[in-house]
């Protein structure tokens, strides 16, 4: 019976001990309406997703291939901005930024064209790394 209780009490002190993992948050975002590309674009979502002092970014883009391996649609890149600096230039949908500060960030994602031009895609957004 001894065993019973302390079994039991074992059970429900590690049920509650588990991690807590935050869902990402999605971002619907618009593009500016001067070509027929921009409507294809407004579908876009850019998804973030904070894990200790990492951020992993999640971009789909229809029309737009990061790494090149769909040739039937146009190729671009992603510049990533940390509190108004560049933190990187990433040639893949989705990516990592590694190793913020504590505190609150302000990211600024950019979709381009591979000659810097833009594709009119730009999503800024706050994270708060504990």
């Amino acid at each position: 019976m001894r065993g019973l209780i302390c079994l039991s009490l074992f059970l429900i002190i590690m049920s509650g001990c588990r991690q807590n993992i935050p869902k990402p948050e999605s971002f619907n975002v618009k593009a500016s309406e001067n070509t027929n590309f921009a409507q294809e674009i407004r579908n876009a979502t850019i998804r973030h997703i904070v894990h200790g002092p990492n951020v992993f970014v999640e971009c789909m883009v229809p029309n737009v291939s990061f790494s090149g391996t769909n040739k039937k649609v146009e190729r671009g890149k992603i510049i990533a901005y940390v509190d108004g600096k560049q933190q990187g230039e990433y040639y893949t949908a989705a990516f990592v930024m590694k190793g913020l500060s504590k505190g609150v960030h302000h990211i600024k994602i950019e979709v381009l064209k591979l000659n810097n031009k833009t594709h009119g895609l730009s999503k800024d957004f706050y994270v708060s790394i504990l």
